[in-house]
């Protein structure tokens, strides 16, 4: 009797400890669905953010180069036009190099409808004032708030979430508006596409192990995303680490022997130090985005990098590399007459590459640097007159 009620302990305690296991490991599948669905759900709202973001930089990157003044005067019969072509120019160059499927001007019109203006898509161009789909985000940016659609629409050319950036004309009134179309089934996909891996993790490996690799993979996105983010948050052109992996890519071409011809411009802000003791560091703000604004005017066929808190550097090429002398001095030209009227100041220096005795496109800059500072001190000298 006495070993009959051992075996029966033993299955008891058996079974005792198989039902802690089960129940140890429900509570950890439990656990591992509700983490690995909030980490799903905070991946795709970062994810979401991070492409939105995304579409806002480029739209508003492309409305600071167009002219309010002029794109706000344009109608169907000035497609022939210098001005018409010149906004075509920098919507083109925007479509091809950042491999943007739709990129568009937009005109609102009194009664609030929308149409559109320049279409450089060279297969199926919108029509000059052909009716556009009105959007909440479309409103927004005609009141002057750059935007992104949260629910996609359709259109005669597919199913799109869209970004929408305001052109200002002088007088900083909005002029037109600037939009960027994104493949609405891609950005779905993108935003959904964690379900179905998060579902695959927790089936295989019901452990906590999913929970990491899901934030791994969560980070990873999220460093993609980064790596994407090459435009400036505060100027809207490009950034530092665009300007250094331009600056490799030059380099790479120098060492192969089929660079193209280039030259380096250098910028500094004079007196950003006293506006930000005097005013703040918002005046500072605006300070900088003014004088990045003159810049990317008057170089508006050349990439624009911030480099420094007040410095940023154009890397010439195309008709602005063959234009550059009277470039220069149309610009120098304009900040000593703000310098006279007291706006803003900008110091520049500029040199060229040469293949007799520049092995990189350090050697470039450094001569364009040396002639900023130069610059800079004339600036000083005229400024005590």
């Amino acid at each position: 009797m006495g070993k009959v009620s051992d075996d029966v302990k033993k299955v008891t305690d058996i079974s005792y400890g198989r039902r802690k296991y089960y129940i140890a490991l429900a509570i950890i599948m439990l656990t591992n669905i509700v983490i690995s669905f909030s980490l799903m759900f905070m991946y795709q709202k970062s994810l979401r953010n991070q492409i939105n973001q995304r579409m806002l930089d480029i739209v508003n990157t492309a409305a600071y180069q167009l002219n309010g003044d002029e794109l706000e005067k344009l109608t169907a019969d000035d497609v022939e036009t210098e001005e018409y072509q010149r906004a075509l120019a920098v919507l083109r160059a925007f479509q091809k190099n950042i491999h943007l499927e739709y990129i568009y001007g937009i005109n609102p019109e009194p009664d609030g409808s929308f149409t559109f203006t320049i279409d450089p898509d060279e297969e199926d161009p919108g029509e000059f004032g052909e009716p556009i789909v009105s959007t909440d985000a479309l409103k927004h940016a005609a009141a002057g708030i750059a935007s992104v659609d949260q629910v996609p629409y359709e259109d005669d050319w597919g199913r799109f979430y869209s970004a929408y950036a305001p052109i200002y004309d002088s007088e900083g009134n909005v002029a037109g508006i600037v939009a960027v179309d994104f493949n609405a089934d891609w950005y779905d996909k993108q935003l959904n596409s964690s379900f179905a891996v998060s579902v695959i993790l927790i089936m295989i490996a019901m452990t906590v192990s999913v929970i990491l690799l899901r934030e791994k993979g969560h980070h990873d996105q999220i460093k993609l995303v980064n790596r994407m983010a090459y435009i400036d948050p505060l100027t809207k052109v490009k950034s530092k680490q665009a300007y250094a992996e331009n600056a490799k890519k030059i380099d790479e071409s120098l060492v192969n022997g089929d660079a193209p011809e280039f030259g380096v411009i250098v910028f500094d802000l004079n007196g950003l130090k006293l506006i930000n003791d005097t005013y703040g560091h918002e005046a500072g703000d605006k300070f900088i985005k003014d004088g990045c604004k003159i810049i990317c005017r008057h170089y508006a066929h050349s990439p624009v990098y911030r480099v420094g808190g007040d410095e940023f550097v154009v890397i010439l090429t195309g008709a602005d590399y063959k234009n550059r002398i009277e470039l220069l001095r149309s610009f120098e030209k304009m900040i000593e007459e703000n310098q006279k009227n007291g706006d803003i100041v900008i110091a520049s220096g500029m040199d060229i590459y040469n293949d007799d005795y520049d092995s990189d496109f350090t050697a470039v800059f450094n001569r364009a640097d040396q002639k900023m500072y130069i610059r800079k001190r004339f600036l000083k000298e005229i400024a005590k007159e």
